[in-house]
């Protein structure tokens, strides 16, 4: 399988953290989604991650590659539906899943909006994007993580560090200090090591 994927994207961080954990192998092609013309022959929307599987089909969109590549390998990131126990957690993770996807999608529109030539960046866009960023963080500040980690873990940690990589000056951890302990102690899975954005 190959994975259409950029080093820094949090979404394409969450998948090649899945594959790793299950030791499912990717060739992994770096491309800048924005410019890059060749990434809209294998997905129309022209955006990353994108998978292709062995028969050429492609499978876009980080949340459904992830449940995909969690099928395939037989992993637990995805709790499963059980008609006899309510609470079998999978609307937390789905719904944590898309706290921290949201939070990565601010975090990216800020990102793009302050790179714009002075011109263009839009001031309402970047005060929206971080207000985004802060409620999403306090959100998470309340939240109880699961012992054992979910995709909605993966996500809340990949937009995390994007926020690191992206947003060095924002000072998010010295107000949320039990979101930063969590994500501290998660940051020392090697698959977080091993996809760490450059």
């Amino acid at each position: 399988m190959k994975l259409y994927s950029n080093q820094a994207s949090p979404y394409a961080r969450k998948v090649r953290i899945i594959a790793h954990e299950l030791g499912l192998k990717l060739e992994v092609i770096d491309v800048q989604a924005r410019t890059d013309e060749s990434l809209r022959r294998v997905n129309p929307l022209k955006q990353i991650p994108t998978l292709i599987l062995d028969d050429g089909s492609s499978l876009f969109d980080s949340p459904v590659i992830c449940e995909y590549l969690n099928q395939i390998g037989g992993g637990k990131f995805f709790p499963g539906m059980n008609i006899w126990k309510q609470n079998s957690g999978r609307w937390k993770a789905l719904g944590l899943q898309a706290l921290g996807d949201g939070l990565a999608d601010a975090a990216v529109g800020f990102r793009h909006e302050i790179t714009q030539p002075e011109a263009s960046g839009n001031p309402h866009h970047i005060a929206r994007h971080m207000a985004t960023v802060h409620a999403g963080l306090d959100a998470l500040e309340k939240v109880k993580f699961a012992k054992d980690p979910t995709i909605g873990e993966i996500s809340v940690a990949c937009a995390l560090g994007y926020i690191d990589f992206r947003m060095p000056d924002l000072d998010w951890k010295a107000s949320r200090p039990n979101l930063a302990a969590w994500y501290a102690k998660f940051c020392e899975y090697p698959a977080m090591k091993a996809t760490a954005p450059a």
